[in-house]
């Protein structure tokens, strides 16, 4: 008769889902998915008519023609947006480019009005939705048209629409409860087969592992055949188990058996020399009794570790010396010559990936074995070397050695090949189970000594620190495991931080090039794709912003735990991991503490008062040549008309500019300057610590701070490998590391003050003024606004710009 096949499980789910489910949902997501397309769009298009509008307000007609002081305000509202990267355009059709990205896309069949235009297209590779806006203002040619495009990625839209989606389906739970009674039903009839299966399994008693019998559906015939194949293989385990443990009962119920004999023939002894006789062969089978019961456990021992759970970085060389020192406590070391020959590796490249135990049970096993069976004055000799990408471990001994036709039985369990040191056969398959639980090779041969060479052959991982100072030198081809960093920070003070991070990343190399914060950042703005680092770091965060911002930058998902606060992440692209706060250095010859100005209100004033006295005696950084210097002294220029002020006051008195924060303190500790302003504060305290005329002041009123920033760039060799740098730098031992071995401030404070600096932030806690990671940061980074804000900084110091 004809077997009938088995019936179609996924047919059944299927049709009973779709008759539930089909109709009303179809008809409902479609309703629902307009709706939320039109809601999201209408919020944020908000948001792009604001900040053209802003800027359309702060369009002038002059001689030379339309220009545009672009408002801070304007960049400010799409900064509301706290995820999607913007573009904006100020042109006169037809005529004249004003500022911003010259190559948006107009609309194919647009005219410009004074009514805003919304529009989708893609720049750049990146979907963008678009305003256009238009205003006529009086020329002196006449009357004309200045237009505004401002756009943004469509990210966080497409967020709020599938947001308002999902919202919406959430409310349909009534309608979806009667769905979920026909799933009920089909699934309650197409899973019988399996409820048999289970059934039969479980009434089956324990030591039955014969296959399951039966006819399964098509759907399940895989899991049916798989459940036997399983059956099949615990079957033949238990058998192999089985074996062992009689294997195990045999040898010790013989050495025991023995053992009880001697000391039986001792009892029944006569004489005193008769019995002392029987006593030593009882002592000489307890030892052997010892011996076998330790090296079963560790047989044992070694079977259970061989999981990669258990695997580790390890480094040889201190185990195998570890492992010597042990050994030659034993008594019957004293007049074997012990040696190793080690010291051809260099430190950092005798790392292998194993386990510690499992290689010493190994090694120790092999002196022990080379002891056993070698004469009373043996040599052995353990050595360490290199080859190629490998580690040799090998053992040779002056004992007799085993012959080539019996080499491959001496690695057999319960193998003794001499009757005359007859043990437990187990020495050599512990180190053959050692080798393949860490896909080693173990070989044995003829020692040059005259015994037995025993040589395990491990694959070797490396850990080591590459920095490189400069330009032109670029990692090695092929090394997969190279991490390439540019950064705008001293080498000295990330080398600390990148040897923390590679002692939690063996196998890994680090390429660290060290920029001026500019020249960082028209390195990464020109490269070629291909030619990217693999992260990115720098002080100057309105030049970070906006190369995140022309989609240069990757997605990196930080854990909880390892997150920075919100003023110092954007997009989930660029992260802040230090705190940096801007401070005064001063000379307290020149300046005593009660005469520090508490505000920049009294800083001006104090400036005006003694100008005579502090001509030329001022520092602070050249915004033309710093950029983290343009950015303290722009996003200061927000914080009221003092600041200008201050601006000029400091030009009268001659302020001097500098490269760097090195330059400043190294000037005032010279006498040279009596104070500097917006110095870096980590790397000024850090310089002042050991100069007793030099010290650091915050103000009262506010203190700008910035953050140290970090991204993985598109094109980066190793982006895995560069997200777990990122996450270290800001993980708990990424910060501690910050906070304990380098001159910088973490973001993340994780305990008391301990520095200076810290506990100058902790009395002025209230006072910093974080500058926050938005697009507003691009402002002063307009070419026209640039040049009017460098210009009036040059007019100030009183110089031709």
């Amino acid at each position: 008769m004809t077997e009938r096949p088995g019936h179609s499980l996924q047919r059944r789910l299927l049709f009973s889902m779709a008759a539930g489910f089909a109709v009303l949902l179809i008809l409902i997501s479609i309703l629902l998915w307009t709706y939320a397309r039109t809601a999201a769009n209408r919020t944020h298009d908000l948001l792009l008519a604001g900040a053209a509008l802003s800027i359309l307000e702060r369009v002038s007609v002059g001689s030379d023609g339309a220009t545009v002081d672009m408002p801070y305000s304007a960049l400010e509202i799409l900064s509301l947006n706290p995820v999607d990267r913007v573009q904006y355009r100020v042109f006169v059709p037809g005529k004249a480019e004003i500022t911003g990205s010259e190559d948006l896309p107009f609309p194919a069949n647009g005219e410009l009005s004074a009514d805003p235009a919304f529009y989708d297209s893609d720049y750049r590779g990146a979907a963008f939705r678009f305003v256009l806006q238009g205003r006529r203002l009086n020329a002196p040619t006449g009357a004309e048209w200045v237009a505004v495009q401002v756009g943004q990625t469509v990210e966080e839209r497409a967020a709020q629409q599938w947001s308002f989606f999902l919202s919406g389906l959430i409310g349909l739970g009534a309608l979806s409860l009667i769905g979920l009674g026909f799933v009920w039903v089909a699934i309650r009839t197409s899973l019988s087969p399996l409820r048999q299966i289970a059934g039969d399994l479980r009434l089956r008693a324990p030591n039955d592992l014969s296959p399951v019998n039966g006819a399964p559906p098509r759907e399940i015939r895989g899991l049916f055949d798989a459940i036997n194949g399983f059956i099949t293989r615990l079957d033949q385990s238990r058998r192999l188990t089985e074996t062992f443990i009689a294997d195990v009962a045999h040898q010790t119920r013989t050495s025991l058996s023995a053992l009880q004999g001697h000391l039986a023939l001792a009892n029944d002894a006569e004489e005193f020399d008769a019995m002392r006789a029987r006593v030593e062969k009882a002592d000489s089978q307890a030892d052997r009794t010892v011996r076998l019961t330790n090296q079963l456990l560790a047989n044992a021992m070694v079977i259970h570790r061989s999981d990669q759970a258990s695997m580790h970085p390890v480094a040889l060389k201190p185990l195998v010396r570890d492992t010597l020192a042990e050994s030659l406590k034993d008594s019957r070391m004293r007049q074997i010559a012990l040696s190793l020959e080690d010291e051809g590796i260099a430190p950092g490249r005798d790392v292998i990936h194993g386990d510690a135990l499992s290689i010493r049970e190994a090694l120790r096993n092999l002196i022990e074995n080379a002891v056993r069976h070698g004469p009373a004055d043996n040599t052995v000799t353990i050595t360490l070397d290199e080859a190629g990408d490998n580690l040799r471990l090998s053992v040779d001994d002056a004992g007799p050695g085993i012959a080539e036709e019996d080499m491959a039985q001496a690695t057999e369990r319960f193998t003794s090949l001499s009757d005359r040191t007859k043990g437990s056969g187990l020495g050599l398959s512990i180190v053959k189970a050692v080798a393949e639980g860490h896909d080693a090779e173990m070989r044995l041969s003829r020692s040059t000594l005259g015994g037995l060479n025993v040589t395990m052959v491990f694959k070797r991982i490396a850990a080591a620190l590459l920095l490189v100072v400069g330009l032109g030198l670029g990692a090695s081809e092929g090394q997969a495991q190279t991490l390439r960093v540019y950064s705008a920070t001293d080498t000295p003070a990330m080398q600390p931080l990148i040897e923390a991070f590679l002692a939690t990343a063996p196998g890994t190399e680090v390429e660290y090039v060290e920029f001026q914060t500019i020249g960082l950042y028209q390195k990464i703005r020109d490269s070629d794709p291909d030619a990217m680092p693999d992260v990115v770091i720098s002080s100057a965060m309105d030049l970070q912003v906006d190369l995140v911002n022309r989609g240069l930058a990757q997605r990196v998902s930080l854990p909880v735990d390892a997150s920075p606060p919100g003023w110092a992440t954007w997009r989930s692209e660029l992260f802040g991991f230090t705190f940096e706060p801007a401070a005064l250095v001063y000379d307290r010859r020149a300046i005593s503490d009660a005469d520090l100005p508490a505000n920049h209100r009294d800083l001006a004033s104090f400036v005006r008062t003694n100008e005579a006295a502090l001509q030329g005696r001022i520092g602070s950084y050249d915004l033309r040549q710093s950029g983290v210097g343009y950015l303290y002294a722009s996003q200061g220029s927000l914080q009221g008309p003092q600041a200008q002020r201050l601006i000029e006051v400091l030009g009268r008195a001659g302020l001097k500019v500098y490269c760097c924060t090195s330059q400043m303190v190294e000037a005032a500790a010279k006498g040279e300057l009596a104070f500097a302003v917006n110095t870096i504060g980590s790397y000024a305290s850090s310089l002042v610590q050991d100069i007793p005329h030099l010290g650091l002041h915050f103000f009262e009123d506010y203190n700008l701070v910035m953050t140290r920033t970090a991204f993985v760039p598109q094109g980066a060799r190793n982006p895995e490998l560069a997200a777990r740098f990122v996450t270290f730098l800001l993980s708990d031992r990424g910060q501690r590391a910050i906070a304990e071995k380098t001159p910088l401030i973490p973001i993340r404070p994780s305990g008391p003050a301990q520095t200076e600096i810290e506990r100058l932030i902790e009395e002025n806690r209230g006072t910093f003024l974080p500058i926050k990671l938005t697009p507003a940061l691009l402002t002063f980074l307009d070419d026209l606004k640039r040049q009017d804000f460098l210009s009036g900084w040059d007019t100030s110091l009183g110089r031709l710009p």
